[in-house]
């Protein structure tokens, strides 16, 4: 058999380097006009309306996915293949020839999820109108039905910006903005994607926003227009009113003996990808830090202390597990079924720094300590829409560790100082606390699809 690669771009020249030896690829594909008649690594770039009459196999190698296997089948291509996983030799074969004509459900919502702790969550699917059809697919899971359930809902719900066509969409993002993102940022990695994500938002139907403050944030970073966005709050954080989060926990880890638990949650680090990325950020970088002292503290005190990397810095060490230090992972999630969010309101205090589970941990009313070990050069390279920053932060900030190891004393066992601080910046960050977003976020699909259901009565009287 004969392949073309579709997507000539970046992915489609790394791909090409991993599969040229184990399949016979015989030229590119692309949308891009401009690359029609060309030639990238010595193969042609075809239109894709000649896939058919070459009688090619089609590997989607494209960001752009969805939307490609959604053209694909309206060209009558219903085979195709993908990668196993990112960066894999290997491909999974896509047959949806197996569902026959597949017609888009007037009132189908399909939600794609990623990781057990992103803004799409199973909160989602516990649906509370007759009138949708509501359905939750793994990105991670990319078979038959992952792309059957796309093609046949007439409106998405993404988390990541995902290309949705010509179909409704809602945009839920995955957190509240502390940090600068794509045109407000200093880094050149984010500002370079920063028109491909505005142009893809804005061809979201909604945006879904968790108060004013993080439309007008978001729509600064993305320069979109504040009509855009719609105040729904997050699924997510419905499981902190309406999980049992000790119980949760301890499915996850067993059983918990200390009186306290911690939870430390840094956000990622484009310089943990690089050569560059061995400056202090973590706890564990702390001046003064020793790791047999501080297990030490945590046993005296009778303390948990939970820690979960970000997937960028998986490969950073930072404590080693012990009877009271424990890793969280998102294996550990996947495995049981869980999202991150289900366990939050069982926990006694966050440790963070700029991540956005600040934000969502205002919600619990429980006590948050700030970590910014590496505050000027992060405000200086990548930047801060939070800024001045101890100004918005609503906790104690531990910048070595006698201070760190004071403020977890302070905020665990002493007075609860920062409480009016961390009322007042749920205020302005999220307009709902009531565990009901999954339901707003529904309401507004649900109305969205109505709008087509109105202009089709509308147009046929």
């Amino acid at each position: 058999m004969s392949y073309v690669i579709f997507g000539a771009g970046m992915l489609g020249k790394s791909y090409y380097a991993l599969l040229k030896d184990k399949y016979d690829i015989t030229c590119f594909a692309d949308n891009n006009p401009q690359k029609h008649g060309t030639t990238m690594l010595g193969l042609s770039v075809i239109k894709p309306s000649e896939i058919n009459d070459m009688g090619l196999q089609v590997i989607i190698t494209s960001n752009y996915h969805l939307e490609i296997a959604h053209q694909l089948y309206n060209i009558g291509i219903k085979q195709f293949y993908i990668p196993n996983k990112y960066g894999a030799a290997d491909l999974s074969r896509i047959d949806l020839s197996e569902y026959g004509e597949i017609k888009e459900i007037p009132n189908k919502i399909c939600i794609i999820g990623h990781y057990n702790s992103g803004a799409v969550s199973k909160a989602l699917i516990n649906n509370p109108y007759d009138e949708i059809e509501v359905v939750l697919v793994k990105d991670s899971i990319r078979d038959s039905e992952y792309y059957y359930n796309y093609l046949s809902s007439s409106l998405i719900i993404t988390q990541y910006g995902e290309q949705c066509g010509n179909k409704k969409s809602i945009e839920l993002w995955h957190g509240f903005t502390i940090k600068t993102l794509f045109f407000m940022s200093n880094e050149e990695s984010d500002r370079s994607l920063s028109i491909g994500k505005s142009e893809t938002f804005s061809k979201k139907t909604a945006i879904s926003s968790l108060s004013h403050l993080y439309s007008i944030f978001m729509g600064y970073c993305l320069r979109l227009d504040f009509e855009k966005f719609v105040i729904t709050g997050y699924p997510r954080n419905d499981m902190i009113f309406k999980s049992d989060g000790k119980k949760m926990l301890e499915k996850l880890i067993g059983p918990i003996n200390q009186r306290k638990v911690l939870f430390y949650a840094p956000t990622h680090r484009d310089s943990f990808l690089t050569s560059n990325g061995n400056n202090a950020a973590l706890i564990s970088d702390m001046d003064g830090f020793d790791e047999k002292a501080f297990n030490d503290f945590l046993s005296e005190n009778n303390i948990l202390f939970l820690y979960k990397k970000h997937t960028v810095q998986l490969s950073r060490k930072m404590f080693t597990n012990s009877e009271n230090i424990v890793e969280l992972t998102d294996e550990m999630l996947h495995s049981n079924d869980m999202d991150l969010y289900e366990i939050l309101n069982g926990i006694d205090g966050l440790i963070s720094d700029y991540s956005s589970i600040i934000i969502d941990f205002l919600l619990t009313d429980k006590p948050i300590i700030l970590t910014p070990l590496d505050l000027e050069e992060y405000s200086s390279t990548r930047g801060l829409m939070m800024e001045p920053y101890d100004a918005w932060m609503p906790g104690e900030i531990a910048l070595d560790y006698h201070q760190f190891q004071q403020a977890v004393v302070d905020s665990l066992f002493g007075e609860d100082k920062f409480k009016k601080d961390r009322e007042r910046l749920k205020r302005i960050t999220h307009k709902y606390a009531d565990g009901n977003s999954s339901e707003r976020v529904l309401a507004l699909a649900r109305d969205l699809l109505a709008i087509d259901v109105q202009n089709t009565n509308a147009s046929e009287e």
